[in-house]
């Protein structure tokens, strides 16, 4: 088990003039009471904050060619860094040349394994005994060419390098940290004793104060998975088709969380990282092209690393679980925050996927309502207040040509029958929930037609 030494965090996100700690009463706040007003009118809102949480890779290896290739910000990779290969080699971190690699090891035991008390050490060798040979593969790492939309967008929004996952583990326990601070003691996908997830969640937070919120999915409604979630008055979920839709008739919910399709453009290996980034884009020019921009805050963030290579050490953060190990925080992974009213470059405060909550909280005035949600920190800290008191927007950017086309992606960039997919399906089909899963053709075309709309395909 890595180190329990406790890291030098504050309980509060720091803003300017302070950040005032979440009340216990319920609903809307204004944005004075986070501090940074002189009590004139507020020039610029934040009235939407939408969540994107992609799957499966780890900073180093999405964003850290970014420090080693072009000389940018942020915590990277070095030409100095290695990892030992099962072979006894030192494998060097190396630009990618194969885009849709086999799945690395991600489960608990071996990300334990990989951060290996904080020395980082142990990502080859995990995953050379899942496939044999050296295990390099882990060491690769993204250019510019891979992943044109998304470092654009880091170019001109925030780069947060020190986003850690919530567990060091795989996708159920850290997708559950998103949606309710907590994994309810589970390390793996699986789920807790006695039926569905039933601890509290920031959606019914939101409900009980009379707060619109709403859940897009394209194939799998992981959502289905928090006990009577379906029922909630004030929330929606919908498929990905009504998201465009919403936007564009301003009756996007006051907080949103939009998941891509776990068969098809998760950023999940094998997917190709092509299909990821046709996803990000579509979803960022919903946002650009519409009246809402000025009232927007996309977090865009990944529920794991995937067992890729990451040199920095994760810490330990309170968790009402502690004693169980739930203190210490999983490997980094790459992280955005993206909107008009963000800091430009790099945030490197410490977070974790309870901290966009924590941030919906401090917004809306709802208690904090686990040790967890109390020790992390706010992605409030990632937010220009000056910029939103004096109402100077950041406009939005052209995202680049990415000659790219779907139909080149052949079926080795796809998963054959994958045992934690169709568990999550039966799961949720026993809820009544409508699935996309069963045809790739179904779940393809939404997006096929979306991205032919928004000019990102011919």
């Amino acid at each position: 088990m890595p180190s329990r030494k406790k890291p030098g965090l504050s309980r509060r996100a720091t803003l300017k003039g302070g950040l005032a700690s979440a009340a216990a009463a319920c609903g809307p706040r204004d944005h004075r009471d986070l501090g940074y007003d002189s009590g004139a009118e507020v020039p610029g809102q934040i009235e939407h904050v939408v969540m994107v949480m992609m799957e499966n890779r780890s900073y180093d290896h999405w964003l850290g060619g970014r420090s080693l290739d072009e000389g940018l910000p942020g915590d990277g990779l070095s030409a100095e860094m290695s990892n030992p290969g099962a072979d006894g080699s030192e494998v060097a971190p190396y630009a990618s040349d194969e885009p849709c690699l086999d799945d690395p090891p991600h489960g608990y035991g071996s990300t334990l394994r990989q951060i290996n008390d904080g020395a980082m050490d142990g990502f080859c060798t995990e995953y050379a005994a899942r496939i044999g040979g050296s295990g390099a593969g882990v060491m690769q790492y993204q250019r510019r060419a891979d992943l044109p939309i998304t470092w654009a967008l880091a170019d001109a929004f925030t780069v947060c390098d020190r986003w850690f996952c919530s567990v060091p583990g795989p996708t159920w326990p850290n997708r559950l940290y998103g949606h309710m601070a907590s994994s309810q003691g589970m390390t793996g996908n699986a789920l807790p004793s006695g039926g569905l997830f039933s601890e509290r969640t920031i959606w019914e937070a939101l409900d009980e104060a009379g707060i619109s919120w709403g859940y897009y999915y394209a194939d799998l409604p992981f959502i289905g998975l928090l006990e009577g979630h379906q029922e909630l008055p004030h929330g929606r979920i919908e498929l990905i088709d009504q998201l465009a839709r919403d936007v564009e008739r301003g009756e996007l919910p006051a907080v949103s969380w939009i998941d891509p399709a776990f068969s098809y453009n998760d950023n999940h290996p094998p997917h190709h990282p092509g299909l990821g980034e046709l996803f990000i884009g579509q979803v960022y020019e919903t946002f650009a092209s519409s009246a809402l921009w000025e009232k927007v805050l996309i977090v865009l963030t990944y529920d794991e690393h995937g067992g890729f290579y990451d040199h920095v050490a994760p810490p330990t953060l309170d968790d009402d679980r502690a004693d169980e190990g739930f203190d210490q925080l999983g490997v980094r992974v790459p992280s955005q925050l993206i909107g008009p009213w963000v800091k430009q470059g790099v945030d490197s405060t410490v977070y974790d996927h309870s901290s966009w909550i924590r941030f919906v909280c401090e917004l809306h005035g709802l208690e904090l309502w686990n040790s967890r949600l109390r020790a992390t920190q706010s992605i409030a800290a990632g937010i220009d207040w000056d910029r939103l008191a004096t109402g100077s927007s950041l406009p939005p950017v052209e995202l680049p040509a990415f000659d790219f086309d779907p139909d080149s992606v052949g079926d080795e960039c796809f998963y054959g029958r994958v045992a934690h997919l169709h568990r999550l399906a039966e799961i949720l089909q026993g809820q009544g929930m409508r699935l996309r899963l069963s045809d790739r053709r179904l779940v393809r075309s939404p997006f096929i037609r979306e991205w032919q709309r928004r000019g990102l395909i011919g």
